[in-house]
């Protein structure tokens, strides 16, 4: 409760920054309502004969919000409303007693006692108005934390996506693979979706690999960490502290220890800068691997996120209310706006992850599971409308010779420049994907059967006619055998023409450096 007593001083100590327009635009509200309420009561002071028609229109400007401000809260339930209509009530119920004890006892009809209304209607005003900014702050930060909690859980759903597609390439090549292999290749795909994240709000997710969760010094290694790439592998230590004396390694590690997640505070420099300020953090444990998946946003950002690029609201507020249903629409225009912002910020993470899922990181060609479900795609339109596309399958002739002569690092040197070649002598809308190993799958748009093998023959040559640089120095002959085919009528399903290519690429393989086109093309 004491914490947060103290953030919510802060908070409306921020308030009182000239640089925050947020200060500009309650500061402009409370000045201008004061400044009509004073001439009301001047007005009622010095003349109530006369004060009817001026009355009724300063009331106007000054309360024509009040009941759009509570459908708005009825409809959205959100508190600022039903505190915004407070203040304009209670500054009526105000005015009007008043009035009417003026009225009552013209004796004591000083103009003392209306300053001192108006000052009481000043500070109520401004009560009302740092209440109703808090409950919007709180609002703000509520967003924010279902924000990062939602992307941190999604980052640790995506790693067991990553970790079975792993596993299933590895077991359709028949391939072993252990889980520290795995481990690294989930690491490098984070990391890799990290770095390129777009963070114009500040926030980030970074990723501490614990060693002891009893705490101490050594008791964890940062792996990857966006803000402080050069850092990523050394040692933390629990009873390191912030710049404002906290621990907030050893806040982060009790929490995940002892409950899986937690919400934190810190005071660590910004993205891209070197300004220090407070960050709300979101961690959660990812107890295969002992990793600690942490997201964090400047709790600047909150109102940054909110007012940035708003100049409609602020004339309007700053207006002090005169045209108050077009705040109000403008309003609502831009918490649209908001929600649009940060689903296509959650959009473009998902689509950074889908991507990396889809592509095989050695070649850039597009991955096994990508092509599994393109060729159900184009399977399923074939036996909708009739239209037909070449599958071909390619493989490196003698690639296992190539790896056992001179390493796999020259045999993912050859994979690499042979995806390049195929990729420059097929079109744009063709698909080269990794099927497994060295063997790989071409989905080309139907064409005849002269025209076909003129293509299969010109890329058999693109690779033959390649010089593939060994370490040494010297030139290795590197050739590709391809087997293609078509969807059949006869055909259940993608597998079946899997199997036909398979059987045409086998064909070939009997010569090598050639192409098979299946009989039933």
């Amino acid at each position: 409760m004491r914490t947060e007593y103290h953030r919510m001083l802060s908070i409306l100590f921020d308030f009182f920054h000239l640089e925050h327009c947020l200060f500009v635009l309650i500061l402009c509200q409370v000045l201008f309502k004061s400044f009509c309420l004073l001439i009301h009561l001047i007005l009622l002071h010095f003349n109530p004969e006369k004060y009817s028609a001026s009355h009724t229109i300063l009331e106007f400007f000054i309360n024509a919000h009040t009941p759009f401000f509570l459908l708005a809260g009825i409809f959205s339930r959100h508190r600022e409303f039903y505190l915004e209509s407070l203040s304009t009530l209670l500054s009526i119920v105000c005015f009007h007693t008043f009035r009417w004890y003026i009225m009552i006892d013209k004796n004591r009809r000083t103009l003392s006692h209306s300053l001192m209304l108006c000052l009481f209607c000043l500070f109520t005003t401004l009560v009302i108005q740092a209440a109703t900014t808090y409950a919007l702050y709180r609002s703000a930060l509520s967003f924010q934390q279902a924000y990062i909690q939602h992307t941190v859980d999604n980052i640790l759903l995506n790693i067991d996506v990553l970790r079975d597609n792993i596993k299933k390439r590895h077991a359709a090549k028949n391939q072993p693979v252990t889980d520290e292999e795995i481990r690294n290749e989930v690491e490098d795909i984070l990391r890799s979706v990290f770095y390129e994240a777009s963070n114009e709000d500040g926030s980030y997710v970074w990723i501490n690999e614990v060693i002891d969760y009893a705490g101490g010094d050594n008791y964890a290694r940062r792996l990857i960490h966006p803000n402080l790439r050069d850092t990523e592998g050394i040692w933390l230590s629990t009873k390191t502290p912030d710049a404002e004396g906290n621990l907030p390694y050893l806040t982060e590690l009790e929490g995940v220890r002892d409950h899986g997640s937690l919400f934190y505070s810190y005071y660590f420099k910004d993205l891209g800068a070197d300004t220090i300020s407070q960050k709300l953090s979101y961690a959660r444990l990812y107890p295969d691997y002992n990793w600690i998946v942490c997201m964090g946003i400047p709790y600047h950002a909150v109102w940054e996120n909110i007012y940035t690029g708003s100049t409609k609201l602020k004339i309007i507020m700053l207006c002090g209310y005169l045209f108050s249903l077009f705040g109000i629409i403008a309003t609502a225009l831009y918490a649209l706006r908001l929600y649009r912002q940060q689903h296509r910020l959650q959009q473009d993470e998902l689509n950074i992850l889908q991507h990396a899922i889809a592509t095989d990181s050695l070649t850039q060609a597009r991955s096994r599971h990508y092509g599994a479900e393109r060729l159900k795609e184009l399977f399923s339109i074939y036996h909708h409308n009739g239209s037909n596309t070449i599958i071909a399958m390619f493989d490196i002739d003698h690639f296992k010779t190539v790896n056992d002569t001179y390493g796999h690092d020259f045999g993912d040197i050859v994979l690499r420049d042979t995806v390049q070649q195929i990729k420059q002598n097929v079109r744009q809308e063709d698909c080269l994907i990794r099927w497994g190993g060295d063997e790989f799958i071409l989905i080309l748009s139907m064409m005849t059967h002269t025209e076909l093998e003129h293509h299969l023959q010109r890329l058999n040559t693109c690779i033959r006619t390649h010089s593939f640089i060994t370490p040494d120095g010297a030139k290795h002959p590197v050739t590709i055998s391809l087997g293609a085919t078509c969807f059949q009528k006869d055909d259940t399903s993608s597998d079946d023409v899997i199997k036909r290519v398979d059987h045409a690429l086998y064909q070939a393989k009997k010569i090598r450096d050639t192409f098979c086109i299946s009989d039933s093309f």
